[in-house]
């Protein structure tokens, strides 16, 4: 599928907006999954987008949604990566920096394996 949603005059990718919202069809998205939308649509923009992201103020109900959006798009990148690397590599990072500036960690990173004597 390769069509676009206008939304306020501008336009969407409509794959994009399903897997940010994780619906099969399109509902009215709120504003944190639209600025999502647009860094994936041009990653190269993501340095100007930044004090839009850093300014979000998400409601404590939605910041699961908000991370579980930036999850799928990992996921989507990791799976679809042979398709295109390089597009698929700048989806992920947009991701996992929009991922790192509101919740200070990515929840996909691998974590070290800590051994029973390294334990103090």
């Amino acid at each position: 599928m390769n069509d676009t949603v206008t939304i306020d005059g501008e336009k969407f990718s409509a794959d994009d907006l399903m897997l940010l919202t994780g619906e099969d069809e399109i509902k009215e998205p709120k504003g944190y999954i639209l600025l999502v939308a647009r860094a994936l649509h041009n990653p190269m923009r993501l340095p100007w987008q930044l004090k839009n992201i850093c300014n979000l103020c998400i409601k404590e109900e939605d910041q699961r949604d908000m991370r579980l959006c930036l999850i799928r798009v990992q996921v989507e990148a990791e799976l679809k990566m042979n398709q295109d690397i390089q597009r698929f590599q700048q989806r992920r990072y947009v991701a996992q920096v929009i991922e790192i500036l509101l919740f200070n960690e990515l929840m996909l990173a691998p974590r070290e394996i800590v051994e029973e004597g390294d334990v103090e």
